[in-house]
């Protein structure tokens, strides 16, 4: 019902704009990069002069992805009063974006598109395709396309089958269904490169990495008190075998594999002094996002992430205090929810 009601008015803005930029979030990800690309490979078909924006750059192992050395990563390369339509893909909330503030401050009139599988959307877009229901944001850009008869060629599948992939971890996690595989299938046919995917976003690590995520393993703890398991990379694990922080992507999705857990928790020191913290469960009765939030972050009930300031700049031993945080916190939702587990699903 959603796509008769609103993806014909989203086509129509396509086709009416003259310079519309799609917008992809934050610490990109195989799903935003996926679902963009392939709607940004759709413009070029219909000859329309645009810009793909990220505001940070994709990690290196994406680099495959047909037309991404196309996406902008440097705000002043792009002119926010120019774009007639603007076109959020996997933007859970606008703050997302990472132009958030740039984008309410436009003066001239334009369209905002929200186009989501979150189930946390917001809907910030003047007109919105959110569908919690579907595995990844991908899927719902294959539907789209379906819909209204426009082909996908092999280089959209490619991306489209990335998004689903990474999203759904392979088809490995709650967010896999019948109609995700069907949509997968579909792809493949029409000439998706699942080999160059899975050596590019999954066997892609060499031995320096392997034996820093050895060294990560060997430092899992764990807490009784709400049955999670948590490791940390630090800046000096990083320095220590010369690799950068792309290389440990995946290590979440990794230990969610951990029997006997409610949750697992990655904590990686940024240089910035902020603590990315990375959240992952297959429990079916937990939903890791409201944690997140609690943070102000955001993500799916089965893989969200926050980011939380470091207790002081020069305070090596930010473990401790970010652990206790995290679990103040779920002493408060828990208190708040009146539930036994800290998320409010049991």
């Amino acid at each position: 019902m959603i796509y008769k009601q609103n993806a014909p008015q989203i086509l129509a803005q396509i086709k009416k704009s003259s310079y519309p930029l799609l917008i992809a979030h934050e610490n990109p990800d195989g799903d935003t990069l996926g679902a963009s690309l392939a709607l940004a490979q759709l413009l070029e078909k219909e000859n329309k002069q645009f810009q793909h924006f990220c505001i940070d750059k994709a990690p290196s192992y994406f680099n495959f992805l047909p037309k991404i050395e196309n996406i902008i990563s440097a705000p002043n390369k792009i002119n926010l009063q120019s774009h007639d339509l603007l076109i959020a893909l996997d933007c859970g909330d606008l703050k997302r974006t990472g132009i958030a503030e740039d984008i309410q401050k436009i003066k001239t009139p334009n369209i905002l598109v929200n186009i989501d599988h979150h189930q946390s959307n917001d809907f910030f877009g003047h007109l919105n395709l959110v569908i919690p229901q579907a595995s990844s944001t991908s899927e719902i850009m294959y539907n789209f396309f379906k819909f209204h008869g426009l082909p996908i060629d092999k280089y959209m599948a490619t991306n489209l089958l990335t998004g689903i992939l990474t999203d759904t971890m392979n088809f490995t996690n709650a967010a896999t269904t019948t109609e995700s595989l069907k949509i997968a299938s579909e792809l493949l046919k029409v000439g998706a490169r699942l080999n160059q995917i899975m050596s590019n976003i999954v066997k892609n690590k060499n031995f320096e990495v392997l034996k820093l995520w050895g060294n990560l393993l060997d430092k899992i703890e764990y807490n009784p008190e709400y049955n999670f398991a948590y490791t940390t990379i630090t800046q000096k694990d990083l320095l220590a075998e010369q690799i950068s922080a792309e290389s440990v992507d995946g290590l979440a999705n990794f230990l969610s594999n951990l029997q006997d857990t409610d949750f697992i928790l990655v904590l990686s020191e940024e240089e910035n002094d902020l603590i990315k913290v990375s959240l992952r469960t297959t429990k079916e009765d937990i939903d890791v996002s409201q944690l997140a939030k609690a943070f102000n972050g955001g993500g799916h009930k089965k893989a969200a992430g926050f980011k939380i300031a470091k207790p002081s700049p020069d305070n090596s031993d930010w473990k401790n205090p970010t652990i206790n945080a995290i679990i103040n916190k779920l002493r408060a939702l828990n208190s708040e929810l009146s539930r036994r587990d800290p998320f409010g699903i049991k």
